[in-house]
């Protein structure tokens, strides 16, 4: 099939008539787009809480939902054939025949996904600018395009036969990206760089991507951002309240100064200290104090794993706050400067926050 023309807007005939046809027409993917796409969705699963709310803008077949744990899921593309297909594979799901720069959905989601939906786009920026109709101040943009680096190779794969005919790519760079998010009102979160190999090489490609892909990020083929709506920050940000849990390993001797010296912060403060298997009296030591503040949020519990990863997990299972803070149970980081990370968060100007002993 021969490429699509981006220049649709000049003729007198729907813009979005060529991309239609085109995916209208297309067929399943090969072994090698299918493996390309197990990878995307790996990533996505990451990124994407299991019980969040999620559009996909430019869905196809559905291929990138199926492979999504999500229950709550909606799709939208322009392709009625495409759609079809999809409702075929996710019986449970909800899809629309619309364009993206045209999006008219009733409901909010929790994260919006534009997979590779932005090489193809007629007017990248308006569907930006369409998805905050569909987004809540905590919606999450993720999307994902190819790193123009890697179009030289593409070019040659198609004049090879190796890579199906397309419609033509926008083939936009991480700047612009970030730029046309920038006019369309979204502050970028994060930016990540993946698959470094779109192969699976008889089991090696995973090991490339895991190991190599994150030492040469602007050689993969793959970059990801995620974005959220832009925030307007308020002198008078409203109270969150606060979950601080406390990983505790032979730390007995600091249990006591933990509590007294934690400031209280937002709406409310909790604290949750999760012990960790230690050889001295830690445990009896955070039960005592405990004992001593019934007027404070305070939670213990010993973890069954292994590791200060396993009890931070532990200790955000439990929690309940809005914010959710590690504090070492060693106090190298100063209880007293809490604060300072719950204001840059309550005031919009960030959602994580890191700081270490001398920082």
């Amino acid at each position: 099939m021969p490429e699509v023309p981006l220049n649709l807007k000049n003729t007198n005939a729907d813009p979005w008539a060529g991309l239609s046809a085109y995916f209208d027409q297309a067929e399943s993917p090969g072994l090698l787009a299918s493996g390309y796409r197990r990878l995307l969705a790996h990533y996505y699963r990451l990124l994407i809480p299991a019980q969040a709310s999620v559009l996909e803008i430019g869905c196809g077949d559905g291929e990138l939902l199926t492979q999504l744990p999500n229950r709550d899921v909606t799709g939208v593309d322009l392709s009625a054939r495409q759609i079809n297909r999809a409702r075929h594979r996710l019986p449970h799901a909800t899809f629309h025949v619309q364009a993206g720069e045209k999006l008219d959905l009733p409901g909010k989601f929790d994260a919006v996904v534009l997979s590779k939906t932005l090489n193809h786009a007629i007017d990248a920026q308006q569907i930006l600018e369409r998805v905050h109709n569909v987004s809540t101040p905590e919606t999450r943009l993720i999307l994902n395009f190819h790193s123009n680096l890697w179009s030289p190779l593409f070019t040659v794969g198609r004049w090879l036969g190796l890579r199906a005919a397309a419609p033509q790519s926008n083939w936009l760079a991480s700047a612009d990206v970030k730029n046309l998010l920038n006019l369309a009102d979204w502050e970028v979160v994060r930016t990540e760089h993946h698959i470094l190999v779109p192969l699976t090489l008889g089991g090696l490609g995973p090991w490339i991507n895991r190991i190599l892909a994150p030492l040469l990020p602007f050689f993969c083929l793959t970059v990801f951002i995620v974005a959220r709506p832009r925030r307007r920050l308020s002198d008078n940000p409203p109270l969150l309240s606060v979950s601080v849990i406390i990983p505790a390993r032979n730390e007995a001797d600091n249990i006591a100064a933990a509590v007294a010296r934690t400031p209280r912060m937002g709406a409310w403060t909790e604290l949750i200290f999760v012990e960790g298997h230690s050889r001295d009296d830690t445990w009896a030591q955070i039960q005592r104090v405990a004992g001593e503040y019934p007027e404070l949020r305070i939670k213990t519990l010993t973890q069954t794993g292994r590791g200060k990863g396993d009890a931070v997990r532990a200790g955000f299972a439990v929690a309940t706050g809005d914010i959710l803070m590690i504090l070492d149970a060693d106090l190298t980081m100063p209880p007293e400067e809490l604060p300072k990370f719950y204001h840059v968060i309550a005031s919009g100007r960030a959602e994580f926050a890191n700081g270490v002993q001398l920082v």
